[in-house]
């Protein structure tokens, strides 16, 4: 992050970006997990990247194997 900011690029906004979109597919609990962070910081992204999803482990319930 030192180094890109010697160059004049901020790493913030790509990373905010980058958990935006993993926030807006995956559920918070999964975010929670794959992220390290609390599960109150992971709802707090889904609820900001519009994931209103609860019925996430239903819908991977019902995939059929392929």
């Amino acid at each position: 992050m030192r180094w890109l900011q010697i160059l004049g690029l901020g790493a913030r906004a790509g990373r905010d970006t980058a958990l935006m979109g993993l926030a807006a597919r995956l559920p918070a609990a999964v975010l929670s997990q794959l992220l390290g962070t609390s599960i109150s910081c992971a709802t707090d992204w889904t609820v900001v990247a519009g994931n209103t999803r609860p019925g996430y482990a239903a819908e991977v319930a019902r995939r059929h194997p392929t």
